[in-house]
């Protein structure tokens, strides 16, 4: 059985900016349907998955996922005619009623028909034999609960909104996937994320992770009452309920001025960034990032004690909030966890792919490991020495072959010990937003300056932004405060740094003394695991600063042509790159 999985809306984007009267840029993504991204499962295995913004460079773009749809089906030796079943995490027409005063805007942007006629113009035949819409928190559901390897769970999804909805909790059982309770996009705990990121001053749907940063600069108490009167908990029904006042959720594409006048109204004019820290803004951050930490908490102990279950899967854009997981993480009542990486609407591909695949007849095969997120493209030596040998002639770049061989990771650690920047390139490329080690910027945790450093020379970012630590395993409990649930492995769970640790690793301490950690295992990155055990032969210590691959604004970074790219254009000290180590002309010794 061969199943396409595909996610996003190809015309939304399109339809808001050529109806709306010069968008504000942070408003441009105030759709549905972004994050587009194709998944292939073969026989109940997943082949390759991978986002549309990886290959066109357009940083969570929702278009049709052409360039993605051509990678998986190349990666696995397939032809478009052999694919039995393409499923869409998206199900719009069973909601068309609920759209008889917008029919235009419906068949434009929302309807199944705008998928299909996007694979039949890229050549696709018999599409509306084969094509299978799932239930956009379906799709989320099952993306965490087949790979998560639970026979049973209890499946949580929240994101800003599905077609209608906006959280759903399911119980899952063998195989099956039942509905328990749904609440309305006009109580979306995404929803009110997103427009909180907006009111601070930054992009809605683009940029909560940056809030969700912020907030440990603050103090919740200024704006504690704000988020306590706008949202509760009503734990008869275990539901949240946002109680927006009338017409706040209007006009997404203008930015919900409703909602900006009521929070301004209460604590401050809507804010511009400058990347500085603003106490007010800190202080509104961290009262917002704790009433959604509470909710969600809240939340799951309901439903577990109501399902009796003790295994839990999270999905939706919502949980990829890490301190929010951790609060979840650390519930008495969750034995094991799992957080699907690509818990964004990229997520939906593969989930509307395992879906179908299950109604199919065709379980999905769960790999010893767990599951394994690096399902992007991946480059030969020979790949890798055609593109520097491109820029070698242009006199930009020095590199030497080793292989990967002990002397490379000898050569990588001792470029961390000396408190160098590298970028690190191997394997298979990453789904989802977080780098796990094959798309990765390393440094020295103990560097000097080394956050300032990489936010402001390297990534070009904000300075108040933290960054993660990848440690091993063995040296993870001596650093770190943490049960250890799957969600550390994809860097998707924040845990507390040990008090008399913090000077060894104060590159990746938070401001409130947290960190969100990748615990790095053999089985499941060889090579990765391979540089930290000579880290930590250099060091002491198998730890490591691990921040994506890219620049601000752009998407990870995929391709080799545009990893030497970017090495040039930053302060990066050396790439390492499939046994190649690279580092600029101006710099060869």
């Amino acid at each position: 059985m061969i199943v396409l999985g595909l996610s996003g809306l190809p015309y939304a984007q399109d339809h808001l900016l050529k109806n709306t009267t010069d968008p504000h840029p942070l408003d441009e993504r105030n759709v549905q349907g972004l994050d587009s991204a194709a998944c292939l499962i073969v026989d109940g295995r997943i082949v390759a998955a991978a986002s549309e913004e990886r290959f066109d460079g357009d940083k969570g773009t929702g278009r049709f996922p052409v360039n993605a749809i051509n990678y998986v089906l190349r990666e696995a030796g397939v032809e478009k005619d052999q694919v039995q079943a393409i499923a869409h995490g998206f199900n719009y027409d069973r909601h068309r009623r609920l759209f008889a005063g917008s029919q235009d805007y419906f068949d434009a942007v929302l309807s199944s028909s705008t998928m299909v006629e996007s694979l039949q113009n890229a050549g696709w035949s018999d599409v509306r034999d084969r094509f299978h819409p799932v239930d956009h928190h379906l799709a989320h559901a099952a993306s965490a609960y087949y790979p998560s390897g639970f026979d049973s769970a209890l499946c949580i999804v929240s994101d800003g909104m599905g077609e209608t909805e906006s959280l759903s909790v399911y119980q899952a059982r063998g195989g099956r996937i039942d509905k328990l309770h749904t609440q309305p996009v006009s109580q979306s705990l995404g929803l009110l994320y997103s427009i909180c990121t907006r009111f601070l001053g930054f992009a809605s749907n683009s940029d909560e992770y940056k809030v969700m940063g912020l907030a440990a600069y603050g103090d919740p108490e200024p704006y504690r009452e704000l988020f306590e009167t706008l949202v509760t908990f009503d734990d008869s029904t275990g539901s949240v309920q946002v109680n927006w006042p009338s017409g706040a959720l209007r006009n997404p594409e203008l930015g919900y001025p409703k909602a900006m006048e009521y929070l301004g109204g209460i604590a401050f004019p809507p804010a511009t960034q400058n990347g500085e820290v603003v106490t007010a803004h800190a202080d509104f951050a961290a009262a917002l990032q704790a009433r959604l930490t509470a909710m969600l908490t809240l939340l799951t102990g309901y439903w577990l004690e109501r399902t009796g279950e003790t295994s839990l899967c999270l999905a939706g854009g919502t949980f990829l909030n890490c301190k929010a997981n951790q609060s979840i993480c650390d519930l008495p009542a969750v034995e094991r966890a799992f957080v699907q990486p690509a818990s964004g609407d990229d997520g939906t591909a593969l989930g509307a792919a395992l879906e179908i695949t299950q109604q199919l007849g065709t379980p999905y095969i769960h790999g010893p490991e767990g599951f394994q997120p690096y399902t992007g493209p991946s480059y030969t030596a020979d790949e890798v020495r055609r593109a520097l040998e491109e820029r070698a002639a242009d006199g930009d770049i020095e590199w030497t072959y080793t292989g990967l061989t002990d002397d490379y990771f000898a050569a990588a650690a001792r470029d961390l010990a000396q408190d160098r920047i590298i970028s690190w390139f191997h394997g298979r490329m990453e789904f989802g937003p977080r780098a796990l080690g094959n798309r990765s910027i390393l440094g020295l945790p103990k560097g000097d300056r080394i956050k300032e450093r990489i936010n402001s020379l390297v990534k070009f970012r904000e300075p108040f932004r933290p960054f993660a630590p990848a440690v091993l395993d063995e040296d993870r409990d001596r650093l770190f405060e943490t049960r250890a649930l799957a969600p550390t492995r994809y860097m998707l769970c924040t845990a507390r740094v040990r008090e008399g640790q913090r000077g060894a690793v104060s590159g990746i301490v938070h401001a409130d003394g947290s960190a969100r950690i990748q615990d790095v295992r053999k089985d499941f990155n060889g090579t990765f695991w391979s540089l930290l055990k000579a880290v930590q032969k250099e060091t002491g210590t198998g730890c490591v600063v691990n921040t994506s691959f890219n620049v601000k604004g752009q998407p990870l970074i995929m391709d080799p042509r545009t990893a030497v790219d970017t090495f040039l254009r930053t302060s990066l000290d050396r790439l390492y790159i499939e046994g190649f180590i690279v580092q600029k002309a101006t710099a060869a010794a």
